[in-house]
C-alpha cells in the first residue's frame, strides 16, 4: 500500500465491509496472506478492527440487488457487492484493484 493509502487508513473515518473481513480471514486461513492482526494483539481480526476504531460498512438488501445489476466488468461477485455498498454510501475504496475504478468508484492505494 502506498503512503497515501496508509494515511487514509490512519487518519480517516474508516469503514470495513464484512465482505473484506471474510476475504482476508479466508485467505489467511488458506495461507495466502499473513495473519491480519499484529502478533502482539490477543484476539481475532474482527475484535482488532473494532479496537483500532474501524467501523462496519453496512451491507443492505438494496446493495445485494444493486450488485446483481452492475455490469459484469469485475468477475468477482463479492467485489461487486462491495462496490454496490460503497456507491450507496458515497465512499472511497482502498484497493490496488484497477477494475473497481471502472464502476465509477473512487479508489486510493
Amino acid at each position: 500500500m502506498t503512503r497515501a493509502g496508509r494515511d487514509v487508513m490512519e487518519e480517516g473515518d474508516v469503514f470495513v465491509s464484512p465482505i473484506t473481513v471474510w476475504e482476508i480471514t479466508r485467505k489467511a486461513g488458506l495461507g495466502k496472506l499473513a495473519a491480519p492482526v499484529p502478533k502482539s494483539y490477543i484476539g481475532d481480526f474482527a475484535s482488532w478492527l473494532g479496537d483500532a476504531g474501524y467501523r462496519i460498512l453496512p451491507l443492505s438488501w438494496e446493495d445485494c440487488e444493486r450488485a446483481n445489476r452492475l455490469p459484469d466488468l469485475h468477475k468477482d461477485p463479492m467485489d461487486r457487492m462491495l462496490i454496490a455498498s460503497v456507491l450507496r454510501n458515497d465512499l472511497t475504496i482502498v484497493t490496488n484493484d484497477r477494475m473497481i475504478a471502472r464502476y465509477g468508484v473512487p479508489t486510493i492505494w
